[in-house]
C-alpha cells in the first residue's frame, strides 16, 4: 500500500509492528529435538524475510516439527497442517501476496548534480 501512495491519501491505515517484538532468531531454540533441527534450517533458508520476529518462531517450530514428521515418516496426514502452516508463513503465492512489500532501495540519481548548476537547491 506504501509503494502505491495509499497512505498520502489515508495516513490513518498505516499499520506499525507490535510493540516489543524482537528481531527473528535464525538458530533453531535448544528444546528443538536434533531431527527438527534440519527442517528448521531448511524453512528458514526459504522464508520471506518481510516481516519476522520473534513472535513467528512458534510458527516456524511447528512446522519444522510437521516437515521433520513428514521426512522421517512418510506421514501424509502431517502434509495437510504443514501446508496451513507454511501459508501462514508465506510459502504460497496467495499468501505470499499478502505480505507486506519491501520498497526497493533508492538508488542515487546521476542527474542529481545537475540541479544544483542551475541554481536551485
Amino acid at each position: 500500500m506504501e509503494l502505491r501512495g495509499a497512505f498520502q491519501t489515508h495516513p490513518e491505515r498505516r499499520r506499525t509492528d507490535a510493540e516489543g517484538a524482537a528481531p527473528f532468531d535464525r538458530e533453531p531454540p535448544q528444546h528443538l529435538p536434533q531431527e527438527c533441527t534440519r527442517a528448521w534450517r531448511w524453512i528458514v533458508e526459504r522464508l520471506p524475510r518481510v516481516a519476522l520476529y520473534s513472535t513467528d518462531e512458534i510458527a516456524v517450530e511447528i512446522s519444522a516439527r510437521l516437515l521433520a514428521k513428514y521426512w522421517l515418516a512418510g506421514e501424509l496426514d502431517a502434509l495437510k497442517e504443514l501446508r496451513q502452516w507454511l501459508g501462514k508463513l508465506g510459502f504460497t503465492p496467495q499468501d505470499r501476496a499478502q505480505l507486506p512489500g519491501v520498497p526497493p532501495e533508492r538508488r542515487p540519481n546521476p542527474f542529481d548534480a545537475l540541479k544544483s548548476l542551475d541554481g536551485e537547491p
